[in-house]
């Protein structure tokens, strides 16, 4: 028997009409062992009510019946549910109606008289594209959460700390609450948290909290039933109950009303909830990670945002480093979106001048990643690399700014693994006038702590005109 069950567990759902009571029998008869879970009415008014309040995967109509004919049902259905895949069963010598109703959308017809096994194919073929439709749309999703930076890029010692959080925490089913700057990658950890979990072959989903209004966001989180408010003309599922079994990611959790953050909490700690307009409780099996810029802490102390839920969120902190504070990655982090960019935009990948990337080292990065990586796609579509002088003055002050800071940290805090790498003419000098001291002048300590032959290093320290004690 072919997989009826998704991926999920659900069984798809079969909505048959028919004013044969005789013929819904049949029909229900051959579907139900199938595994299917089946619906009847017995006209065409009875089932467009009914696929207003149940969201069926398949329709099996008869062509001719009392009061709306399954033709007018069909355009009705398509009209409302462009996805919905509808079936007709049309009486011996009425093919000129079944290709009007493929015209119209109908996924296919069946000619009376048909055999068991045919049913049998033609509802399993529409299931199949049913779910394949379904895991598409899912699989787009994914892909466009995942855009941007295909992997977390850095290997500096604040990055390391960050991996290995997120490898010891990902398998395990415990509430996570990243925190960082704007545009420091903080969806791409909760992304790898979800890849890394017993859940990831389950939904993913995201809810950008700073996004959504607030009159809506209580609507997306948790859905409604029909008729709870002015144009809600139809059940729908809240992002909650979309991501049961599986994840969802709250983006910017310190945007949220007082108000929500109440029903955040019940979840939490119960694991349910009720629609918006409705009476039933519905529990879920969620896997909860957030995200924020904010301080949270102060926003306790203000009164905007619960001190319990934050403790109930924050049972796992994963922060991650604003760019200027891993200088040392922006190579590798050039190099990733260069290439990603010149393969998409069909450029030739060459490396960036020393200049450019100075100039890379000196700026503060305001935007972190997601800054540099709008810069290095611009840089790569005008094959320009002067393009910060659009914004000279600005650029010019933060470079200030950040070059005093960076040098009166001390260049050696910086090992060389990271430094021979990242630190272009600017900044050697510094760096192996620095070695030079700390070794006293004894080069071939200076040559083991930089990774070099006793040779090179002579050679390098010429080149700068750095005089050997």
């Amino acid at each position: 028997m072919p997989r009826i069950a998704d991926k999920n567990g659900r069984v798809p759902s079969v909505l048959i009409v028919d004013d044969e009571e005789s013929v819904l029998y049949t029909l229900e008869a051959i579907l139900k062992p199938e595994g299917y879970a089946v619906t009847r009415a017995l006209c065409a008014e009875e089932a467009y009510a009914l696929s207003l309040d149940a969201c069926f995967d398949l329709v099996i109509t008869d062509m001719t019946m009392p009061g709306d004919s399954g033709l007018v049902l069909l355009e009705k259905l398509i009209g409302k549910f462009p996805d919905l895949l509808v079936i007709m069963i049309t009486a011996y010598g009425s093919e000129a109606l079944a290709v009007d109703a493929m015209k119209k959308g109908a996924y296919d017809y069946l000619p009376k008289p048909f055999s068991n096994d045919e049913l049998r194919l033609t509802v399993r073929r529409a299931i199949e594209k049913s779910r394949l439709r379904v895991e598409n749309q899912l699989l787009r999703e994914q892909l466009h959460q995942r855009e941007g930076l295909a992997t977390i890029i850095g290997s500096s010692e604040c990055m390391q700390k960050v991996y290995d959080l997120i490898e010891r925490v990902g398998p395990n089913d415990v509430t996570v609450l990243i925190t960082g700057e704007s545009g420091t990658g903080k969806e791409l950890v909760a992304n790898a948290l979800h890849s890394l979990s017993p859940r990831k072959n389950k939904p993913f989903i995201r809810v950008n909290c700073a996004a959504l209004p607030e009159n809506l966001i209580e609507s997306e989180l948790f859905g409604y039933e029909r008729g709870a408010f002015t144009g809600a003309i139809n059940r729908r599922l809240g992002k909650f109950e979309i991501a049961d079994s599986g994840t969802i990611f709250l983006d910017e959790i310190g945007e949220m009303s007082m108000a929500t953050q109440t029903k955040i909490l019940r979840i939490l700690q119960e694991r349910e909830f009720e629609r918006i307009g409705g009476n039933q409780t519905i529990s879920v099996d969620t896997r909860v990670i957030t995200a924020t810029n904010r301080d949270l802490i102060k926003g306790i102390d203000v009164g905007n945002f619960r001190e319990d839920l934050f403790y109930r969120l924050n049972v796992i902190n994963i922060h991650l480093p604003p760019l200027r504070e891993r200088l040392g990655d922006i190579p590798a982090i050039v190099e990733f979106f260069s290439r990603k960019y010149c393969e998409k935009l069909n450029r030739k990948f060459n490396s960036f001048s020393d200049h450019f990337m100075g100039r890379l080292m000196q700026y503060n990065w305001p935007g972190n990643v997601r800054e540099l990586q709008n810069l290095i796609e611009k840089v790569i579509i005008l094959e320009d690399e002067d393009v910060f002088q659009a914004d000279s003055s600005r650029f010019q002050m933060r470079a200030k700014l950040a070059n005093e800071k960076f040098i009166e940290e001390g260049l050696m805090a910086m090992q060389y693994k990271e430094a021979k790498d990242v630190l272009l003419k600017t900044f050697e000098r510094k760096y192996f006038e620095g070695l030079l001291e700390k070794t006293s002048g004894n080069m071939s300590e200076a040559a083991r702590i930089a990774g070099m032959h006793r040779k090179n290093l002579y050679l390098k320290l010429k080149e700068l005109n750095i005089a050997k004690e």
